[in-house]
């Protein structure tokens, strides 16, 4: 690594010196020119990067280069070198060294980090023993797998920490509010190995005892009282803590809440509960404005009361407009409506949407009721009545349609039954990072429900994501639909027919442009869909992100006709740009078959991931 840093020296602007840290002038002020880190070859240089706190002005704002440069602080280089050498031992290299040399031109200091990893230490037996209980064969074993590692891991003092945290937790969340767990480790650093032993003490069994709501002025406390999780004698869960906590949380009448323990320190076997509000105002106007390369210049203005004339009722309004679509919404919440998990939700929406192969105006209510149930899952029916008025159907589209021009139905009614299941198990929806969302739903319009059109519709849309060392993510989904017309309508009208390509489809492909076209290549969708995309997500230098994607798609005429013999592929590349409400998105797709006509790339820009 000195050759490596002696070659640094020799591409260095004329005048520039190599020199240790306590030959600088204590009395100069230097101007940190770049960090760099030498030696890293199996450690993550962006994790090293990570605990330090010296850090060049980022490339991205220049400006500050100027108004406010980064100042060299040898001080804190001291103890950034600390903090790395403590990083590589918590990562089980009990034996690195961490070394710096500074590159000195003028007054402007480069820091070159020098890495000596040395070996890593890697588990050799790891043991759980009890002190107040026998456990049964099964219940060992159970505790044992809480255990984040292996025999021939590497002994990481994370996974080390959070096996004790692991075992502790699976105790409380039986009603053992009172258990500690005790570890040890013995690491020979001539053999590289380590012997991990934990010591777990169950105490007594505990059950959830008053609980005492602090905070509340101008919102009613029984609205807080009825999101609690558990009842008063029920066994000990630190769950139901953290579920109390987001629902209540979620009334959006508070700006913080707090649910914890009151008397643990009592060990009495009775937990007392304190929850904690700083009230937030009931009502909310939210104002936004973007830009995508799909739907132009777009902006929406929202209003909503989340304490409508008391209960926890919410009343909304947005105003949303784009290119393509036009929408002016309101929307009523009544919840706890004839039961503590179910809420009434009445839309009423009146929208214009101009697709690529057509334009719908529409009106529509569409009440459902709505009710969670345990293991996160959330069920919804409801019923729909719109007015559909299509518009700017090109004759060639409507000469596709089964039943052709004597079929084709463009506006009436449309009376519907619909249905929702979705189980989510991911916490952050503009960027999960882990978790999975699988969802069915489906429609059944006409027929008994009278209307102009007949139809069903059936979709289903699996997301999943898989956290990977480095902060990275591999996201993936899959989504299947089909549907058909019955009755007087022969076939689905276009407002339900099915279309893929675009910003959140098989991104190579222009909007709705992927699957059958008429005579003059536009859309024309159909009445079977399927879906498929993989995507690497990585951090790449603060906060800056890439993406790599695979996407392939197919729309058929027939119903239920999925083959992956017509499938279309699209592959790119993405750059993300993570803010507080979410990553700004820019995306680069190719088809590996464009259609005739279209562009052979297509640049894609939003805001949330693309699934």
């Amino acid at each position: 690594m000195r050759w490596a840093v002696l070659f640094f020296v020799l591409l260095a602007p004329a005048g520039a010196a190599a020199v240790p840290l306590d030959a600088l002038d204590p009395d100069a002020v230097y101007a940190l020119a770049a960090v760099r880190i030498e030696g890293a070859e199996t450690v993550s240089v962006r994790a090293l990067r990570s605990v330090m706190r010296m850090h060049p002005t980022p490339w991205y704002q220049p400006w500050k280069r100027w108004l406010e440069p980064a100042i060299f602080d040898p001080n804190l280089l001291r103890s950034d070198l600390e903090r790395i050498r403590a990083w590589l031992r918590e990562a089980g290299r009990y034996e690195a060294a961490v070394d710096c040399d500074l590159i000195l031109d003028g007054n402007r200091v480069t820091v070159v980090v020098v890495v000596h990893e040395g070996p890593v230490v890697v588990l050799k037996s790891v043991a759980v023993e009890t002190v107040d209980f026998s456990p049964t064969g099964a219940e060992e074993e159970a505790l044992r797998a809480e255990v984040p590692f292996v025999a021939g891991a590497p002994f990481t003092q994370a996974a080390y920490d959070a096996g004790r945290d692991r075992i502790a937790l699976r105790l409380e969340r039986r009603g053992f509010a009172y258990a500690r767990v005790e570890k040890a480790a013995r690491v020979d650093t001539g053999t590289h190995e380590a012997e991990v032993r934990y010591l777990a003490t169950r105490g007594r069994a505990a059950v959830f005892g008053i609980t005492y709501v602090e905070g509340t002025s101008q919102v009613a406390m029984r609205l807080v009282r009825r999101e609690i999780a558990y009842r008063q004698g029920d066994p000990f869960d630190p769950g139901k803590l953290d579920e109390t906590q987001a629902r209540i949380f979620g009334l959006r009448l508070f700006r913080s809440v707090l649910v914890r323990p009151r008397n643990l320190d009592e060990r009495s076997g009775v937990v007392d509960v304190a929850v904690t509000v700083v009230e937030g105002p009931p009502r909310e106007i939210l104002a936004g404005v973007g830009y995508g390369l799909e739907d132009g210049v777009r902006g929406q203005l929202r209003w909503q009361h989340n304490d409508f004339f008391g209960g926890g009722r919410q009343l909304g309004f947005r105003l949303k407009g784009s290119e393509i679509e036009q929408v002016v919404e309101g929307e009523f919440r009544q919840p706890y409506f004839l039961h503590p998990q179910q809420t009434f939700i009445a839309p009423l929406t009146q929208l214009r949407d101009d697709e690529p192969g057509f334009t719908v105006a529409r009106i529509r209510f569409a009440p459902r009721i709505e009710r969670k149930l345990p293991r996160r899952l959330t069920v919804s029916a409801g019923y729909s009545v719109e007015y559909d008025d299509l518009s700017n159907v090109p004759s060639a589209t409507v000469a596709r349609l089964d039943g052709g021009r004597d079929a084709y139905v463009g506006r009436g009614i449309v009376s519907s039954l619909t249905g929702v299941v979705e189980r989510n198990t991911t916490v952050d929806l503009l960027d999960p990072r882990e978790g999975s969302v699988v969802t069915l739903a489906v429609e059944q319009a006409g027929g008994p429900w009278q209307g102009a059109y007949s139809f069903y519709t059936a979709v289903v849309d699996a997301k999943a994501y898989v956290p990977l060392p480095g902060g990275r993510t591999l996201a993936g989904r899959v989504r299947l639909g089909t549907g058909d017309g019955f009755g007087q309508s022969r076939d689905l009208p276009m407002f339900r027919r099915f279309y893929a390509g675009g910003i959140t489809s098989t991104r190579g492909y222009g909007r709705h442009m992927l699957g059958p076209l008429n005579d003059d290549e536009d859309p024309v969708g159909g009445r079977s869909l399927l879906e498929a995309s993989l995507e690497l997500r990585t951090p790449v230098y603060g906060p800056f992100g890439g993406a790599i994607f695979f996407d392939a798609g197919e729309v058929r005429r027939r119903v239920a006709s999925w083959t992956l013999g017509d499938l279309e592929f699209g592959t790119g590349v993405g750059v993300r740009y993570h803010t507080l409400v979410g990553p700004l998105r820019v995306d680069f797709g190719v088809p590996l078959d464009p259609p005739k006509g279209e562009r052979r790339w297509q640049v894609h820009f939003s805001i949330g991931q693309a699934f």
